[in-house]
Parts: C-alpha cells; structure tokens; sequence
C-alpha cells in the first residue's frame, strides 16, 4: 500500500480514541472547582428559569422563527411545485413568477400562506416549548453532572461522569 496524504490523515485522526488520559495534575484541578453556570439577565427584564412564563417564552419563540419564516418562503415553494407540476409552462423560478404575476396578481404568489403559517407554528411551538420542559425535567431527574477539563494540544473538551 503507498502512503498518500489520506491515509496519512487517516492515521494522525485525533478522534481514534474517545478517551484521552489526563494529567494527574489536571484531574486534582477539575475536581476542585465547581461552578453553577446561569444565563446572565438582568431581573426587570427577564423571567425565572423554568416557570411557566419562561416556557410560554421559548414556545412563542418557536412560534416566531418556524411559522414566520416557513410563511417567508411560501412564494417560492408554490413556484417550485408549479414547475414540478407543469413544466412547460413554468420553466423556471424566474418565468414562474411571471406567469403567475401575471395569471393571478400579486395575491396569487401568498397561496397556501395560512395553512402554512399555522402548521409550522404549531411545530415550532412543540419544538421549542416542550424541548424546554423535557430539558429542565431530565435534568432535575439526572442531578448535578461532575465534568472533567481535558486540555491536550491534540484536543479540547469535557470528560462527563454521574
């Protein structure tokens, strides 16, 4: 076999193995320090993490980034099914939306907006919100995780254990 640049790559992987041994020094530094990280907010502003009003929160989140911005692109995905259907008359993004200026005004290009809106919306709803819940509950269940630093020049990362 000849070597070349790939099987050279292949073997200098730094992700071979998944465990790296740490240094005694570093491990006795890990253990020592514990920390309790939170979002930094300033308490007029924000809400407490974990109460309903929070949860609320992140679901109108997913609200707002999934059904607005699927309902964003809704002219363009009616142009692509279109030309999907009929492409000898819709030959391309550009004279799709010709056409369809022209057979059905501007109104014609916001087709199918509202189913679209309201299912993505309720996608991102569930998303976002209950991602949330199961995340604060499992976490609560699985209790405070114990990490270990693994500074390397080849790598740098976490080390987990319960």
């Amino acid at each position: 076999m000849y070597p070349t640049t790939l099987t050279q790559l292949a073997r200098s992987n730094p992700f071979q193995n998944p465990l790296f041994p740490m240094k005694p020094d570093q491990q006795q530094e890990s253990r020592q320090i514990k920390r309790k990280l939170a979002a930094a907010a300033h308490d007029d502003v924000s809400c407490e993490y974990g109460s309903n009003k929070y949860y609320a929160l992140c679901g109108f989140g997913g609200v707002l980034s999934c059904g607005l911005t699927h309902t964003a692109v809704v002219p363009l995905d009616l142009i692509k099914c279109r030309i999907q259907v009929d492409p000898v008359k819709y030959k391309s993004i550009f004279n799709g939306f010709s056409v369809t200026l022209r057979e059905d005004g501007l109104r014609g290009l916001g087709k199918g907006w509202a189913p679209t809106f309201i299912g993505y919306s309720m996608q991102g709803l569930c998303k976002f919100g209950f991602y949330e819940v199961f995340k604060v509950l499992y976490n609560d269940m699985l209790g405070e995780v114990k990490c270990l630093f693994v500074e390397d020049i080849s790598v740098s990362g976490r080390i987990c254990q319960c």
